[in-house]
């Protein structure tokens, strides 16, 4: 089996479950959203790709391939992010948005390349205030405070 399908069916059951919980909100109408609409459609465009990723597996076979675990060399790495995603989860009431937004960013920026702690630092900042911008204050989305009450 190549890592592509594996990969596929990765993907294809994290799509699966994504339709499944969406499916326990309201989806609303085109012109109508509710709030399970965006979360179901990005479930339904994840089966479509990894069903694409399935198939295209089967029809290209690459011995050199075969050797290869999902995800290659960078399965730490990506184990780390997934990590990091899942603990934010976790944390986001109690640190709140702006803080665990720069976590998130700094520690997979530094997971990915670890030899630059000034840019991941930076990049965390610069991205955790730019949203924070965008969706508190410009759309009015109430976003966890969390430790900062501001």
């Amino acid at each position: 089996m190549s890592g592509d399908f594996f990969h596929g069916i990765l993907w294809l059951f994290i799509g699966l479950a994504v339709v499944f919980l969406s499916s326990q909100y309201t989806i609303g109408t085109l012109s109508d959203p509710g709030p399970g609409a965006l979360p179901f459609g990005l479930g339904l465009v994840f089966v479509l790709l990894s069903m694409i990723l399935l198939f295209q597996s089967f029809r290209i076979r690459n011995p050199e391939n075969e050797k290869h675990l999902p995800f290659g060399p960078r399965r730490l790495k990506v184990f780390f992010i997934i990590l990091f995603l899942g603990l934010i989860t976790f944390l986001l009431e109690s640190l709140g948005y702006l803080l665990s937004i720069f976590l998130m960013i700094s520690l997979s920026m530094l997971s990915m390349e670890p030899k630059r702690w000034l840019s991941a630092l930076l990049l965390g900042v610069i991205a955790s205030y730019s949203s924070y911008m965008l969706f508190d204050i410009w759309l009015k989305v109430q976003l966890p405070k969390g430790l900062f009450h501001f």
